[in-house]
């Protein structure tokens, strides 16, 4: 464990990064690649942030997944209400929720979690605070177990070129935005992390230290791979608005090496995991505009890698379906808890220095008497 996440200067630096305090969209720099004016790149960037095409830039926080390495999928019969509704928005552990119909099922969940024994602590916690009902009212929770450390892909970036693959067919439409060529270029350059500038000046006054601490701290960080350079990204992380994400449990039977190639060089697929759930080797997800494309797509495949693909089972995820999907705010949380941790260690050493020099002090007047 990197020892980085020890120090609170650290840890507050985090907080505020990974929540794009201090991070903005550089426009000059943006004008000046792009060979615009200010006024009008301005104007653009702010259209994608307002239509919800992109969310303001961040630095995105890879150590999640050594500190909950577990990734858990899980298929649960919840009830529609303000409790339900409240814990599944802020709940630690929960990546993102969908309401889906599946057999007795009407939601699924991503979560992620440190370990199975955690999983279940947490599983019985839950119900034992009354943030969801006992498990003998409602239908059993089937869950299927992932672990985040066997990613063969992780590229939510690369959905920017099936935004340029598909931008006749989307009618250079987003969320009700018209996508004109510049603005799909600012697009790329801020998904790519182009045009992104940190200011180190604000989170040094925040933070009360000197700016050159806050680009020492950062470098730190970026090295030890507990955060990645600065990006904007989609507002549901790996899925572009209107699309609909395909969660696939796919089968490879042989040339393992060759498909996970061509997924490596696809962009309708953002991650990939090696697993083994059953008869499948591989998690996939991936994006499309309409289901018959993906149809299309999955058929093409079988055709290239004929007698490589067995079984798929695939879970489709419309945007009408998505409840909540946010793994900034699982990050946020766990730099908080860390904070939190820190600070109630700090309470407790200054409370055994108070309580020992009371102790002396009545020691030393005893003396005197």
């Amino acid at each position: 464990m990197s020892g980085l996440l020890d120090d609170e200067l650290n840890l507050q630096l985090l907080s505020n990064i990974c929540s794009g305090e201090g991070v903005h969209v550089n426009i000059n720099e943006l004008s000046r690649i792009l060979k615009k004016h200010r006024n009008t790149i301005r104007e653009r960037v702010n259209q994608l942030f307002d239509h919800a095409i992109i969310s303001e830039p961040i630095y995105p926080f890879p150590w999640l997944y050594n500190e909950y390495p577990l990734m858990i999928i899980a298929r649960a019969d919840l009830p529609r209400d303000d409790i339900t509704g409240k814990f599944i928005e802020e709940d630690p552990h929960i990546f993102a929720a969908f309401f889906k119909k599946d057999e007795e099922y009407n939601t699924l969940l991503l979560e992620y979690h440190k370990d199975f024994y955690s999983y279940l602590t947490w599983s019985d916690a839950v119900i034992h605070e009354g943030k969801l009902p006992p498990q003998e009212t409602r239908y059993p929770t089937d869950a299927m177990f992932f672990s985040n450390q066997t990613f063969i892909k992780y590229n939510p970036e690369h959905l920017i070129r099936l935004i340029e693959n598909d931008y006749d067919k989307i009618q250079r439409r987003l969320n009700c935005y018209e996508l004109d060529t510049l603005s799909l270029q600012i697009l790329k350059k801020l998904m790519n992390g182009e045009g992104i500038q940190t200011n180190e000046y604000v989170l040094a006054e925040r933070l009360n230290i000197h700016r050159k601490t806050v680009e020492r701290r950062i470098q730190s960080l970026l090295k030890e791979n507990i955060i990645s350079p600065p990006v904007c990204r989609f507002p549901r992380f790996v899925v572009p608005p209107d699309y609909t994400l395909v969660m696939s449990l796919v089968e490879l039977k042989k040339q393992h090496e060759q498909v996970e190639k061509a997924w490596q060089n696809d962009p309708h697929i953002p991650l990939v995991l090696r697993t083994s759930t059953g008869r499948y080797t591989h998690l996939v997800f991936s994006c499309f505009y309409w289901i018959k494309d993906h149809i299309a797509w999955e058929e093409k495949y079988s055709q290239e890698f004929s007698g490589c693909i067995g079984a798929i089972k695939n879970t489709y995820l419309s945007p009408s379906m998505m409840f909540s999907i946010d793994q900034q705010f699982v990050s946020l949380e766990i730099i908080k808890h860390r904070l939190e941790k820190i600070r109630g260690k700090k309470r407790i050493i200054i409370d055994v220095v108070l309580a020992k020099k009371k102790q002396n002090s009545k020691k030393i007047v005893k003396i005197v008497l």
